[in-house]
């Protein structure tokens, strides 16, 4: 019986090795993008790149090179958001474009212009904040092109903390990428950039202030035809030559997606906001195409082991130690895309043995990518048999090389005694 069972489980894994051998499946096919062509979309949890075009290409960096100037900020601040920082003649005469009009002399916080930087995308938080934490714009940008090489940026040099148009700026939707999925590891920065509306207490100067966020997938108060309601940041905005930019966060179901989208043209006569819509697709896509899907049950035999010591079994099955769930394509077919490998620590192993042991570890593969591994453990308890445990002392103790030597000269000696006093009885006759 127990050789028809290996047998039989032998048969179920050349089938399964015939499965694992056809043609991977493609990819999960390309998001359906209206305008953007400088497009990076990642899975944080995965550590997994699940789309991305023309990444590499170098741009403007427009209102993401406020991402770096907040990471920066926050990064000075923390544990002193409450810190008074005076509204100069300076920084307002620097801040042109979108701002939340602070006033000469005004005393704002640390954590107030966090909240204009980041959720209002305000110029004049962003020069704020840059004098007060460099000393200078400019020893403020060479922070952060320092910051930006720490991260491991490798096409991204900055010239100001706001991203206004400069021929000597650049980047690319991969090192915008980068720096989001930095900046997205910091509460701080995504429990901001999540906040669809900021309430500003009074200054010295002026009254409550309500700051909406100008991020369209996470607040409602300009338009709500882009809002998702499991977006939580991180940036948006525009240049007349870095185009309208989008750097959407997402977490939904446990994983959190980042999705760049820049560069992106208006079209005339067209009041779409192509950045928000293609973001908005982009992060939707993410969702539908992949996904967590089960690839491994803990009670499927995955092949067996030798028992030595043991007349209960010959083998014993090995399962997967848990349930695994790998995160792929919704498309792909696990049976036949999946491709899996296991390894044994030893061909045999000896009772008594507990089920649950760990003797080995499968891995399997998806396009030729490693994507996950589990130990493989027992399926069940095996106990020893101490008559063969004795036996296969005996056995070892006889057919041992030095033992059959030192029987062998035991035995010759016997012989040539049995000889030598033979011989001397006949000498002894043959006297008489």
């Amino acid at each position: 019986m127990a050789k028809r069972i290996r047998r039989f489980l032998c048969l179920v894994c050349a089938l399964a090795a015939l499965f694992c051998a056809a043609p991977t499946a493609a990819a999960a096919d390309s998001p359906a993008l209206s305008s953007a062509r400088f497009v990076w979309c990642y899975s944080l949890e995965n550590d997994k790149l699940l789309y991305a075009e023309n990444e590499e290409k170098p741009l403007y960096p427009a209102s993401t090179a406020k991402i770096m100037t907040g990471i920066l900020a926050i990064e000075h601040y923390d544990g002193a958001y409450d810190t008074v920082i005076t509204i100069t003649d300076e920084i307002i005469s620097l801040s042109g474009g979108t701002k939340i009009s602070y006033k000469e002399g005004e005393k704002v916080t640390a954590e107030q212009l966090l909240y204009g930087l980041i959720v209002g995308n305000g110029n004049d938080a962003a020069y704020a904040l840059a004098i007060s934490v460099g000393g200078s714009v400019d020893g403020f940008v060479r922070l952060m092109n320092e910051k930006a090489a720490a991260i491991g940026t490798k096409n991204t040099h900055y010239t100001n903390p706001t991203g206004t148009d400069d021929s000597r700026a650049y980047t690319t939707a991969a090192d915008v990428g980068l720096i989001a999925l930095y900046a997205s590891k910091n509460e701080k920065y995504v429990s901001i950039s999540s906040c669809e509306k900021y309430h500003m207490e009074p200054t010295n100067t002026t009254d409550e202030r309500t700051i909406a966020n100008k991020n369209y997938l996470v607040s409602e108060s300009y338009l709500s035809t882009y809002y998702l309601s499991y977006a939580t940041g991180l940036n948006a905005g525009s240049t007349v030559k870095g185009g309208n930019c989008c750097v959407g966060l997402a977490t939904k179901d446990g994983i959190t997606v980042i999705a760049v989208v820049m560069n992106v043209p208006e079209k005339e006569n067209d009041k779409t906001v192509y950045s928000f819509a293609d973001a908005k697709k982009l992060i939707e896509w993410a969702y539908k195409s992949y996904a967590y899907q089960k690839v491994l049950n803990r009670n499927d035999i995955v092949c067996e082991i030798k028992v030595k010591n043991s007349s209960q079994a010959d083998y014993v099955a090995l399962l997967p130690k848990d349930d695994l769930l790998i995160y792929l394509p919704t498309d792909a077919d696990i049976r036949t895309d999946v491709k899996r490998e296991y390894q044994l620590e030893s061909d045999s192993i000896t009772a008594p043995v507990k089920s649950g042991t760990e003797v080995g570890i499968m891995k399997l593969y998806y396009q030729d990518e490693c994507v996950g591994e589990i130990p493989l453990v027992t399926k069940n308890d095996v106990d020893r048999s101490l008559f063969m445990v004795v036996g296969g002392a005996l056995k070892k103790t006889f057919f041992n090389i030095w033992t059959l030597i030192a029987a062998a000269l035991l035995i010759a000696f016997a012989v040539l005694c049995i000889f030598i006093n033979a011989y001397n009885r006949g000498r002894k006759n043959r006297r008489q």
